[in-house]
């Protein structure tokens, strides 16, 4: 398997290279104790623009004492980067694309948490090529559902090797500028083993999430993969959820405002296009805030990542579903 991706940076002519954007993730489960990892490397700005930034984020979710790591943010001259890497002093992010391997290192000792892991995609991408409106620009995306996992994280004074994890990456990349009549709802959800079921949801929408664009919900098991679209996939929020860590400290003290965004404590999910189903319930663990503000234009984006529990039933391909897993809600304002 081979992972045709790149980052993709404007060219000198392109005249909407001041909303360049460009994101590379690696979202680990750690089954065998619960732990959420998210850790992703990303580019604001033209790269030719001194006020471009970089930025790196590496968060671990522990149930019993919450959220562990920190943000980094650069310039983009001062980061590294490759045709699939994106590095910075603490967090980096990089694809080995001949051998279908993500690569992450975090070394943030004064938040607690230090990783090195190499996740080897388990099962094939996904590719979104189209330019999907976003705001008054676009976004397109490519995804590895499933990764295994090999490597090990500190967080605190705890050293774990994992070794029941499974990961999930994407590439997403576009044009828009944060502050825009812009967001979006996805989220990730996987059960145990390297076998396990994924589901993978997204959608774009308006800041109020009031319209959206075409939902999406592929469902990988094993090397079967079932794609729904649109009126086949039904979303259902319930509760209500308090945002436990928000960060950059300095621009969330700016927005005390948006610190009580309204966040669903559940998500019900279901898909049913006649011919296969499936049923997703998805409780909320905790939540982070991440505030991003653009460095060309005068305008911020609240990106929320909610961690948590689901359970899963239905049928695909004449095959049962039935279990429960880690997953991670987004949602973007």
């Amino acid at each position: 398997m081979i992972l045709l991706d790149s980052l993709r940076p404007p060219s000198l002519l392109d005249p909407s290279a001041p909303g360049y954007k460009d994101w590379l993730h690696l979202n680990v489960f750690d089954h065998e104790t619960g732990n959420i990892g998210l850790i992703n490397v990303s580019l604001h700005g033209s790269p030719r623009d001194p006020r471009s930034r970089a930025i790196g984020l590496a968060l671990v979710n522990v149930a019993k004492t919450g959220w562990w790591g920190n943000i980094e943010i650069g310039g983009i001259a001062d980061a590294g980067i490759g045709l699939e890497s994106i590095s910075l002093e603490q967090v980096a992010v990089a694809v080995q694309a001949r051998q279908a391997i993500v690569m992450a290192s975090v070394r943030n000792d004064r938040s607690g948490l230090r990783a090195n892991l190499k996740a080897t995609a388990a099962v094939p991408p996904i590719s979104v090529e189209e330019q999907l409106p976003l705001g008054n620009g676009w976004i397109s995306w490519f995804a590895v559902p499933r990764l295994t996992v090999d490597g090990e994280w500190t967080i605190g004074n705890d050293r774990m090797i994992l070794k029941e994890a499974s990961a999930y990456h994407d590439h997403n990349w576009g044009r828009w500028h944060w502050g825009e009549n812009l967001g979006w709802e996805w989220g990730c959800f996987l059960t145990p083993g390297p076998s396990g079921v994924t589901f993978v949801l997204s959608r774009t929408s308006d800041r109020a999430h009031q319209r959206f664009g075409k939902t999406l919900l592929t469902v990988q098991l094993e090397q079967k993969k079932r794609t729904f679209a649109g009126s086949a996939v039904k979303l259902d929020y319930e509760g209500a959820l308090s945002i436990n860590r928000r960060i950059p400290g300095a621009l969330a003290a700016l927005h005390q405002d948006k610190a009580h965004a309204h966040l669903p404590s559940t998500l019900k999910f279901t898909a049913d296009d006649g011919v296969d189903r499936v049923e997703v319930v998805f409780s909320a663990r905790s939540a982070a805030q991440l505030i991003v503000a653009d460095p060309i234009v005068t305008g911020y984006g609240f990106i929320h990542e909610i961690v948590g529990e689901f359970s899963c039933n239905g049928s695909i391909a004449e095959t049962e579903l039935k279990g429960s897993g880690l997953g991670v809600l987004e949602l973007v304002y």
